[in-house]
């Protein structure tokens, strides 16, 4: 029987391809609506000199044509597909938490395999944004057992017995209620802590900033931590804001790499976008962050005269850039010379960013009422920076911290993101907000200003990258009016003045680092962390409350989460260390076992399991719904920090590690407490550090100095303890 064939209904593909397109055509005409006019449309698409149907001769071309575009939409279609399912590989793997705590495990292993594969070589500040994971909500029960933990220690038994009841009961009543809150905004936020933070912790914050900002010093150098080697003021001051305004441009135009924790993993960098041209401006009850776009001058500040100084300019060819640091130089010089003969320091409202935030929010809406002092007020809040040529020439690491946080009454707007502060001696130091940054971002802004500023031989500021302008604006001298504030200028002069005499500042610089520490088999942090305890304990004859900075950028619009160092472990080991009645083993034992507690802590709190951050959140969650419980009103609970206490890394850039011969210094920042201490320090390499200790010299049981010299004695006492471990260990 022969077979049946079907019916050819087409010659070739080409055919094919053309009625294809020809049917494509049609579905889409007649879909817009045009389908009364199918006939013309079609002849009138065909090529010149053909009628519809189209002849034979001209299928081909059209479907090559067709073909080209179709595999160019195809193309598109799977580059895009293809990209999305790499970038959404990079958001899953990212989930994974537990390479912190279990970095050698064949799992975390393999993870880091898997994400090597799939991170992109070219990488730019923004890049990972949208694939950062959300910063997690614990459980009630998870967050109300951690708090216990961390205030045992604190209370006595049946202090802490009432705080377990209170506790519990606040686990079946209002917690729930709150949690579902939070509950609520974690699904609809991509952070659901980050703006209750920063307006509840910071922004409703009405006491004066002076206790809240924070300073940078001067570069040392790294040989023996001495001073930098000194420049001419305008030297300093030309290549210190050339080069922030470099990094500004970085982050405006996101070229700036971005940070990934051993070249891999990838930070938040959303805290960027605050580090300059941004202000805090005060209100009578919360206060706002402002960001200023397309911010083009600067303030300098010289004796309390103000000006604005415009940093960009045309070159020859009526392109805009940056001036260059000899030309910034220039225009610092005129005005050091312009101020030279002045004896007196000059009134301006600086004084008034020192006082209480609602006191000034006063102060200013008067200031605004005045129409040449509201444009002033302007220029001075959307400068990219303020820079302050002081008169003092510091004499020493802690003069000079003391100097950077507490500052001239008129040559520091504390309102102000970032203000970079440059001494007669040529050391240079800055004024941090803390609202709009923490200290890693600042210290990597340093290190790449520090690391650029060159010299040339006659110690001018200079950079052989620099665009050079024919035109330099002159700088532009802000007249304040403030007749109707001679009254009250004098007394908040006054009260600046108190508050910042009260501060005890002092620095250490040590020729001993964390290569010594990491010799005895510890944690280089969790070592310091027990120092301070111990420290504390012998002046103070208790544990102290205490809190440290963890770093939360792992998360989209991480900043920080609190590392609780004290433990029972902690509390026995401070015990025992000068009691001659327990045996070093058993000292060793509390003192190992206190360093596990801190080291597994600060794990979890940068991984967003730790309790302070969630128990804030249902703190303010408790404020919205209108409720108090009784467990925010236990006084362990509302309590400040008696001992505050912060690190950073002194390296960012690894290829600046040995282009530059310079360490950072560090910084400082004012107790929480009258009766407490701000602790910040700083390892340098393997064998350098620096230590900042603040207290206040209102409180008689505290001591910057003697609580310095103690830490010194804790940490000498701390390493020949865990040294006769090792000696024990090797004997055997």
């Amino acid at each position: 029987m022969n077979s049946i064939k079907p019916p050819q209904l087409f010659q070739d593909d080409s055919q094919m391809l053309y009625t294809t397109m020809v049917g494509v055509m049609m579905a889409a005409i007649f879909a817009a609506g045009f389908h009364d006019d199918v006939d013309r449309t079609l002849t009138r698409l065909a090529p010149e000199g053909t009628s519809y149907p189209f002849p034979e001769e001209t299928r081909l071309p059209a479907a090559k044509l067709t073909s080209a575009i179709g595999g160019f939409l195809l193309g598109v279609f799977f580059w895009t597909l293809l990209n999305k399912l790499r970038w959404e590989i990079i958001r899953q793997l990212l989930k994974y938490r537990e390479w912190l705590y279990s970095p050698r495990s064949f799992k975390t292993k393999c993870w880091f395999m898997a994400l090597s594969a799939f991170i992109p070589r070219e990488k730019f500040l923004y890049t990972f944004q949208h694939v950062l994971p959300h910063y997690p909500l614990p459980t009630l029960e998870s967050t109300c057992r951690k708090m216990l933990l961390t205030v045992e220690p604190l209370v006595t038994p049946d202090e802490f017995q009432e705080i377990t009841k209170e506790m519990k009961e606040f686990i079946k009543n209002e917690g729930p209620m709150l949690q579902a809150i939070l509950e609520k905004r974690e699904n609809t936020e991509e952070n659901w802590v980050a703006d209750l933070w920063d307006k509840y912790a910071y922004l409703v914050n009405r006491s004066s900033l002076l206790y809240t900002n924070f300073c940078t010093d001067s570069a040392v150098e790294k040989s023996d931590l001495s001073e930098c080697s000194p420049k001419k003021q305008s030297a300093r001051a030309g290549c210190i804001v050339y080069h922030h305004l470099k990094f500004y441009e970085m982050i405006a135009d996101r070229k700036l790499p971005p940070l990934l924790v051993q070249n891999l993993v990838p930070i938040c960098c959303h805290r960027y976008r605050y580090l300059f041209a941004c202000t805090r401006v005060p209100g009578l009850a919360m206060d706002e962050l402002k960001t200023y776009e397309n911010s083009n001058h600067i303030i300098v500040i010289r004796k309390g005269i103000m000006y604005k100084v415009n940093v960009y300019g045309s070159d020859s060819n009526g392109n805009e850039s940056i001036l260059s640091p000899r030309e910034l130089q220039t225009i610092f010089q005129e005005i050091i010379d312009e101020t030279e003969d002045i004896t007196e320091v000059q009134w301006n409202p600086a004084v008034f960013t020192t006082q209480n935030r609602t006191v000034w929010a006063q102060e200013r809406e008067k200031l605004m009422s005045h129409p040449s002092n509201k444009i002033n007020l302007y220029d001075v809040e959307s400068a990219i920076l303020h820079i302050a040529l002081d008169q003092s020439k510091p004499k020493n690491l802690t003069n000079e911290a003391w100097t950077n946080l507490c500052g001239g009454e008129f040559n520091r707007w504390y309102d102000k993101s970032l203000t970079c502060t440059v001494y007669e001696n040529g050391l240079a130091g800055g004024n941090v907000e803390h609202t709009t940054a923490d200290a890693t971002l600042t210290s990597r802004v340093l290190e790449y200003v520090w690391a650029n500023s060159k010299y040339d031989n006659e110690g001018n500021a200079f950079d052989q990258n620099a665009v050079s302008h024919p035109i330099l604006t002159m700088p532009t001298k802000i007249q304040w009016d403030l007749e109707e504030f001679k009254p009250v200028i004098p007394k908040y002069l006054t009260h600046h003045t108190q508050m910042s005499h009260n501060l005890d500042m002092h620095a250490l610089k040590l020729m001993q680092g964390k290569g010594e520490i990491k010799k005895c088999r510890v944690s280089p942090d969790s070592f310091m962390q027990l120092a301070l305890q111990l420290t504390f304990y012998r002046m103070h004859k208790k544990a102290p409350k205490t809190y440290e900075t963890a770093m939360t950028r792992f998360f989209k619009y991480g900043r920080t989460e609190t590392i609780r160092t004290v433990s029972m472990h902690s509390l026995a080991f401070t015990k025992a260390m000068d009691d001659t009645s327990v045996s070093k083993s058993d000292c060793l034992k509390h003192l190992k076992a206190a360093m596990l507690h801190h080291n597994n802590y600060k794990l979890d709190a940068m991984n967003g399991r730790a309790s302070d951050r969630h128990m804030f959140g249902l703190y303010v969650a408790a404020k919205f719904a209108g409720i108090s419980p009784k467990i925010f009103n236990i006084k362990v609970f509302t309590d400040y920090d008696q001992l505050s206490t912060s690190q950073s890394p002194y390296l960012f850039d690894k290829h600046y590690a040995d282009i530059i011969g310079l360490f950072p210094s560090g910084g400082g920042f004012a107790p929480q407490t009258e009766d407490g201490y701000g602790v910040y320090y700083l390892f340098l390499g393997e064998n350098r550090m620096t230590i900042h200790i603040t207290s206040y010299h209102s409180c008689a049981e505290t001591s910057s100095q003697k609580f310095g010299e103690n830490l010194l004695q804790a940490m000498d006492d701390m390493k020949k303890l865990l040294k006769k471990e090792q000696h024990f260990s090797k004997g055997n």
